[in-house]
């Protein structure tokens, strides 16, 4: 199950690439400008290389002078067509900006149900093997020899399996969100089955039981699921292909498909692992997250930037900036969320996806910050957030 951590993090992968796209967006404005003043050897006009390259040199400095304020100002020094060239840079970099932060914001909660998607499409994995091993065993061979372990116990008597199966709560899901592996994917199932399964020791040796315990067929689907499908090449590229964020999303879904696998053989039967626990909530949280982050980016820049001025800016790793943007931003806008659950949740992130000192520099910094804020009134807290706040 997803925690709140997880979708902060994915707002934070979410904020750099949207840095990236924008950093890319300046590039191509930048090149725009140099297109423009580029001499034209078809011109009739001579050209003045000098010349050329001086406006060149006026208009990207009026770009990049203004282009974070959202406009080119007069300069009554700079030549008119330097003036308009420098404008239409800007509204080309607004427009690219404009469409990137409309992808990335449209992706966030699409990538996040990927790991839900990938979790369904493990659970019915083993029922399409469960298939393929029913197949193989009522199939007639001319040869009884021909395939021995076609007669015995396969998937398809697993009790787990036949509980995936005959869900109809599970079964429900799959039309519900169009989950399958579609005949693309056919060939690798059979694969799997066929060239992987049929020689792995532990499904040989409980093929070869005819009768088998809870704890014998829970054994089977964990060892299946962790040691074969979790660490199959083509498996893994598949998912990959699915999802951009497998490598971290990957070891989420494992445990969501495990636990409802522990829970098809209890009483109650199978049991579906929410993405999370409210997922309306969280994916509002998520999303304003990343919206008030983005838009008020001047805002924060400017509040980070005060604790931050006696600070080497070129030191500071990028990654760290944008945790400091993002956890200034949850203070302000999530009354509910208590400001040390915040900066401790910035803290453990940051360990993880910066440097070994960020946890404490992000601490220190967060610490300065969240006082200065409450006492500004920026940071009003109601609800659960007054929790550390007394």
């Amino acid at each position: 199950m997803l925690s709140r951590r997880h979708l902060r993090i994915k707002v934070l992968q979410s904020l750099y690439a949207l840095q990236a796209a924008r950093e890319a967006d300046y590039q191509l404005a930048v090149d725009f400008i140099v297109e423009s003043f580029k001499p034209d050897l078809n011109s009739m006009t001579p050209q003045d290389p000098v010349k050329l390259e001086g406006m060149r040199k006026i208009t990207t400095m009026l770009l990049e002078e203004n282009y974070r304020s959202g406009d080119i100002s007069k300069d009554e020094d700079a030549p008119a067509e330097a003036i308009v060239t420098a404008k239409n840079a800007l509204k080309y970099y607004q427009d690219l900006y404009r469409k990137d932060k409309q992808r990335i914001a449209r992706q966030l909660t699409p990538e996040v149900e990927a790991i839900y998607n990938s979790y369904l499409l493990l659970l019915q994995l083993f029922i399409e093997l469960g298939s393929l091993s029913q197949a193989e065993r009522e199939r007639q061979y001319d040869d009884p020899d021909s395939n021995p372990l076609a007669k015995l116990a396969g998937f398809d008597t697993n009790q787990v399996v036949v509980a995936l199966t005959q869900s109809t709560v599970l079964q429900d899901e799959f039309i519900r969100r169009g989950i399958t592996w579609g005949e693309h994917a056919t060939g690798l199932v059979r694969k799997l089955f066929r060239e992987v399964f049929r020689q792995d020791e532990v499904y040989r040796a409980y093929c070869a039981q005819k009768k088998h315990t809870i704890e014998e067929d829970q054994q089977l689907m964990q060892h299946a699921l962790k040691e074969v499908i979790l660490k199959n090449e083509e498996v893994i590229n598949f998912f990959e292909l699915n999802d951009l964020y497998w490598s971290e999303n990957g070891d989420l879904a494992r445990k969501m498909t495990n636990k409802t696998l522990k829970s098809a053989t209890e009483p109650e039967g199978v049991q579906l692992s929410p993405l999370t626990d409210d997922w309306e909530e969280d994916r509002y949280f998520m999303e304003e997250l990343f919206e008030q982050t983005v838009t008020r980016n001047d805002e924060y820049e400017q509040l980070v930037a005060e604790p931050l001025k006696n600070w080497d800016l070129e030191r500071l790793a990028p990654m760290d900036y944008l945790i400091l943007k993002m956890s200034v931003s949850e203070m302000v806008n999530f009354p509910g969320i208590p400001v040390k659950v915040t900066i401790n949740e910035a803290i453990e992130i940051a360990k993880e996806y910066s440097t070994p000192k960020s946890g404490k520099f992000v601490n220190g910094i967060l610490d300065t910050l969240s006082k200065k804020l409450v006492k500004e009134g920026k940071v009003r807290k109601s609800g659960r957030g007054l929790l550390d706040n007394k």
